[in-house]
Formats: C-alpha cells, sequence, structure tokens
C-alpha cells in the first residue's frame, strides 16, 4: 500500500534535499607521502625448479608519477633448507645454502630480469639446481643495501590428483563448442589444508614463470570439505585437441592467508572502500609480500 499522496511525496523529496544541502560542507583529505616498501614474490616447489625463484620490488610513492613498482637490484638473495620441529622451532642445515643470482641470461625476458633471481646452475648443472623436498622447510634470506628480511616456508605432503577430466560441453559467443576440466581427489582427514590449481596450455606458454599458468581465481581450503572426496569442475573452456597441463598445489594456511587477502585488496573498490591489509609472511621493516611454498601433484590432459 502506498501511504504517500503525490503531494506528500513532492514534499518529502523537496525536504531530503535542503537536508541533503544544508549538510553540505567542503573536505579536505590530506595524504601525506608513504614509506616505500620491499615487495618480496618468492616460490619454492618439489616438481619444477625453474619455478623457484624470487622477485624483488619496491612501491612508489602515493604521489609518484609511476604507478610501477620498480625493481630491485644488486641484492644477497639465499634460501636454506632446514626441518620443522612440529612446534615453532626450525633446525637449518648452513651447508644446503643456495644463493640465487639476479637474471643474466637470453632465457629471461630482457623487460622483467632486473629484480629477479634464480639459481643459476638451471643453465649450467640443472639437476643440481634448487629444488623444494616435500616435508622440508625454507629459509628466505634477503640483504638489500644493509637491510635484512627473511621469510620462511614449508613444503607440506601433496594431495595427489586421482584423475582429471573433461566434460561440461557449452557454446561460446563464436559458436565454438569447449569442454571445462574437472579435478578429482580426497581431502586429508585433517582440518587446515589449503590448494592452489594451476593450468597451462596452448595460450599461456608464452608468459614467464608461475605468470604462464592459468590460476584458480580463488584459493581452495578445506573449512567446509575435510575429509570429502572433491570433484572440482573450473569455469574455463578449453577447445578439443587442447592439452591442458595441471598441477594442484598444497600449501600452509599463512602463505593462503596472504594470498586471500592480495585477491581481497587487488579487487578493492578504491580509497573509500574497506581497507585490505595483507597478511605478509615476510619479516623486516617496511616489506610485505610472501614466500610461497608449494607441494605439487600433477596431471596431463587432452582435450578430445
Amino acid at each position: 500500500m502506498n501511504f504517500l499522496t503525490k503531494k506528500s511525496g513532492a514534499f518529502a523529496s523537496l525536504l531530503l534535499c535542503v537536508f541533503l544541502a544544508a549538510c553540505e560542507k567542503e573536505m579536505a583529505i590530506s595524504v601525506g607521502p608513504n614509506q616505500p616498501l620491499l615487495v618480496v614474490e618468492a616460490y619454492i616447489n618439489n616438481l619444477l625448479p625453474q619455478y623457484n625463484y624470487v622477485v624483488l620490488s619496491q612501491s612508489q610513492d602515493f604521489f609518484s608519477s609511476n604507478f610501477q613498482s620498480t625493481p630491485v637490484s644488486n641484492a644477497i638473495v639465499t634460501v636454506t633448507e632446514g626441518e620443522y620441529n612440529g612446534s615453532g622451532g626450525y633446525l637449518w642445515n648452513n651447508n644446503s645454502t643456495v644463493r640465487l643470482q639476479e637474471a643474466n641470461t637470453d632465457s629471461v625476458p630482457a623487460s622483467i630480469s632486473q629484480g629477479l633471481y634464480f639459481d643459476q646452475r638451471l643453465y649450467s648443472n640443472r639437476p643440481a639446481a634448487l629444488k623444494g623436498i616435500v616435508g622440508k622447510a625454507y629459509l628466505l634470506n634477503i640483504n638489500v643495501a644493509g637491510e635484512n628480511y627473511s621469510a620462511i616456508t614449508r613444503l607440506v605432503t601433496p594431495v595427489d590428483i586421482d584423475s582429471l577430466t573433461q566434460g561440461f560441453a557449452f557454446i561460446n559467443d563464436t559458436k565454438d563448442t569447449l569442454y571445462r576440466i574437472t579435478n578429482h581427489y580426497h581431502d586429508p582427514d585433517t582440518l587446515g589444508n589449503a590448494q592452489f590449481y594451476f593450468w597451462g596450455y596452448s595460450e599461456t606458454r608464452q608468459s614467464f614463470g608461475w605468470g604462464s599458468f592459468t590460476k584458480s581465481r580463488a584459493p581452495g581450503t578445506d573449512d567446509l570439505s575435510n575429509g570429502q572426496y572433491i570433484q572440482l569442475t573450473h569455469p574455463q573452456g578449453f577447445y578439443k585437441t587442447d592439452t591442458i597441463n595441471y598441477f594442484m598445489a598444497s600449501i600452509t594456511r599463512d602463505v593462503y592467508n596472504f594470498w586471500d587477502s592480495y585477491n581481497k585488496a587487488k579487487d578493492n573498490n578504491g580509497p573509500f572502500s574497506t581497507p585490505v591489509n595483507l597478511l605478509t609472511t615476510v619479516k623486516g621493516n617496511n616489506a610485505t609480500g610472501c614466500f610461497s611454498g608449494m607441494a605439487l601433484s600433477n596431471k596431463r590432459l587432452i582435450i578430445r
């Protein structure tokens, strides 16, 4: 039922306009210069040594005309293997320490070679290059202009992919038939498991590093599916004859928390929306980022 006549409705609207006009006030928001941050993007995994690398950059001041981070060169970057004692302590094997060098090879695009650090043995003695071991812990140490930063990650037991299947055909805008893929796996009967899902195919092969894979939009956790058999269908469609190289990465909860906060920050709607703090795993003054240990399992599928 309408309780307002047209006349009273017009009056109410006018009253609202007057009220809003009376409340107008100029507001000056003062934004001071911020402290640039060292941004750390680091990875270690058990299957793909070429994807074990560290990217260092520095964020820009709020008033900078350059909206991109600047690469950080000439850093001392090392990775040390160790054991986790299960109660928050670590025993590091200093004999395992590997120093990562800044990229200086034609195999890496010149546009990203600055600030990118990896084990140079990838090109001189590939079998000896840095490779993660399931069950081990890893310590990342970074020294930039005398400032020290560190991060710790672990490679948990990977969850096996039982099978990768195609199905759920649909017609796209150009009248082509595409197929979705489904990952079948059993979640372990312990709370706290989390996964990323990556896949590479023909359209992603020209990119570098983990950017050469498509990643599931939201990382998965077992908060609501602990111990269950999972059949996870991804929304992306693939053409017949596409070859999909699919990886499921089991990760610790702190790695999940960082990337979950990163996705929320990336989707933030500007300065007047709810602020999102990145849940960094990097220790040190004015630093943010994550050292992501990823225990991988893998399947390959040809769409037929």
